[in-house]
């Protein structure tokens, strides 16, 4: 009798642990009648979490490939039940979309800032083009074993173009004379780096979502993330009703443009999300012209709080479905 209830228990445990297997695999995010067990995270500082608790936690200005709690990548990761090593991200501050070319191109170096900047663009002195090169083999393939790629990119090309221009302008102190006789050049020379950047943005994304098809395995899906504009609520003087931060909306509206032309092809699952508000963790002028240094504590910062990232997540899996 004692046999029969040992084996009768077996029986019933083993029964427990498939319906509970089965169990997860319901709860399992499926895209295209196929789950999502694996995912690839390319992007730069704004995808490495810069500046949330978890990332502060490294005690290290900078960080490469860490999957950060609380940025839209965990978020969106837990959702879809993906974890450890299947979830890989490829982020890192400091990156354009001509970093992520050299990942994706074997024969394809960057530009003069690549080659020879990267370690300071990326806050990691260690890192140059022959440590990115030598990367090359490992992340594309991952990136054609994933199930989703979500590419999140664009910012730092606009960002020598726009603080440039924003530099020039702080320049000027509080003399609000010099400001405004000036305005004429900050502008003209605001306008001339929003064409260069567009054009230069759209030239480095059109390869990259060529090469990401062409390492992509059939039905996996693409998830491209938009910019927002981290200047919109800047106004001049700060707390007026001047919201000259707005002027950039042209900017990042048409890179918006272009990263969601590539929708509705008919051949791949490119899913465009768009993110125009998130909240970030400066949002004025003041702490630009504070005198403290720029992204760290005190100083202006345009990186998503918790909350930002939240909300980006939430857009994401909105798009998706999920």
């Amino acid at each position: 009798m004692r046999k029969a209830s040992k084996k009768l228990f077996a029986i019933l445990l083993a029964v427990l642990m498939i319906v509970s297997v089965a169990s997860l695999s319901a709860f399992a995010y499926e895209r295209n009648g196929h789950p999502v067990e694996k995912i690839v995270m390319l992007g730069d500082s704004i995808a490495a979490g810069f500046s949330l608790p978890d990332y502060k936690r490294y005690n290290t200005y900078c960080l490469q490939n860490k999957r950060i709690k609380g940025s839209f990548g965990d978020l969106v990761a837990k959702k879809m039940k993906v974890e450890g090593k299947n979830y890989t991200p490829y982020v890192s501050p400091g990156f354009r979309t001509k970093e992520i070319r050299v990942f994706l191109e074997n024969d394809y170096e960057g530009d003069f800032v690549t080659q020879n900047f990267i370690g300071e663009l990326s806050g990691n002195p260690n890192y140059n083009l022959e440590v990115m090169k030598s990367k090359r083999e490992k992340m594309q393939k991952k990136i054609s074993n994933a199930d989703m790629v979500m590419l999140e990119i664009g910012f730092n090309d606009t960002w020598l173009t726009v603080m440039g221009a924003y530099t020039d302008f702080s320049m000027t102190g509080n003399d609000p004379i010099g400001r405004v006789m000036n305005s004429p050049r900050y502008l003209y020379e605001l306008q001339m780096g929003i064409q260069d950047t567009l054009f230069n943005f759209q030239q480095n994304f059109d390869p990259i979502i060529k090469d990401l098809y062409r390492l992509m395995k059939p039905g996996s899906t693409l998830v491209v993330v938009g910019c927002y504009n981290p200047f919109k609520d800047w106004t001049i003087p700060d707390g007026s009703m001047i919201y000259a931060g707005q002027l950039l909306n042209f900017l990042y509206n048409n890179m918006n443009s272009v990263m969601r032309s590539y929708a509705g092809d008919g051949v791949h699952d490119y899913v465009f999300v768009d993110v125009p508000n998130p909240e970030v963790i400066s949002n004025t002028v003041n702490d630009m012209l504070s005198g403290q240094p720029m992204l760290h504590e005190g100083g202006w910062d345009p990186h998503p709080t918790l909350a930002g990232h939240q909300y980006i997540a939430n857009q994401i899996l909105t798009a998706l479905g999920a």
